[in-house]
């Protein structure tokens, strides 16, 4: 059976926390990579988001790895109006042959696909658990990212509505 590898970035790792559904992350995937980059943003965002004691618990379990990126060059060169988390997890999937990044910045997926990355955001994360049976409350899950500030359109919060309808 392939191995599904994914590598993710810190702002959906921070709301998958708040929402107490870190563990979807090895329920979907194989391995899951954390950028040192993406680690070091929650150690500084750690003790106000409580997530930090949390991502170490699991660092200790086999699906998850912390990645050291080879490829500094590429990482210097894409800097600028990305982030270094996100531009770490493009480079990591590139370098690891990934299955998906975790990404929720629109202008950082829109660059990872434009290299032929296959993205996945929060909500894709938390349809895709409710599809293989991990998640039962899928939209008082979204309702709850809502409240910790995660920002969805109407549009796409109403198409979430529909697709859970039409999977019961």
């Amino acid at each position: 059976m392939k191995k599904v590898k994914i590598v993710c970035n810190t702002s959906p790792l921070i709301f998958l926390n708040s929402i107490d559904k870190l563990d979807l992350l090895e329920k979907l995937f194989s391995e899951v990579y954390i950028p040192n980059s993406v680690y070091d943003e929650i150690r500084k965002k750690g003790e106000k988001e409580k997530i930090l004691v949390n991502i170490n618990h699991l660092l200790q379990k086999d699906k998850y790895r912390l990645y050291v990126v080879k490829n500094q060059m590429a990482v210097l060169s894409m800097l600028g109006r990305l982030h270094r988390g996100e531009v770490e997890v493009m480079v990591s999937y590139l370098e690891l042959n990934a299955d998906f990044a975790l990404l929720d910045d629109l202008l950082a997926r829109n660059k990872a696909q434009s290299m032929g990355i296959n993205t996945i955001g929060t909500l894709g994360l938390l349809l895709l658990g409710f599809k293989k049976g991990y998640v039962n409350n899928l939209m008082s899950l979204i309702d709850q990212l809502i409240l910790k500030g995660f920002w969805i359109s109407e549009d796409v919060y109403g198409k979430i509505m529909e697709t859970v309808e039409r999977l019961k």
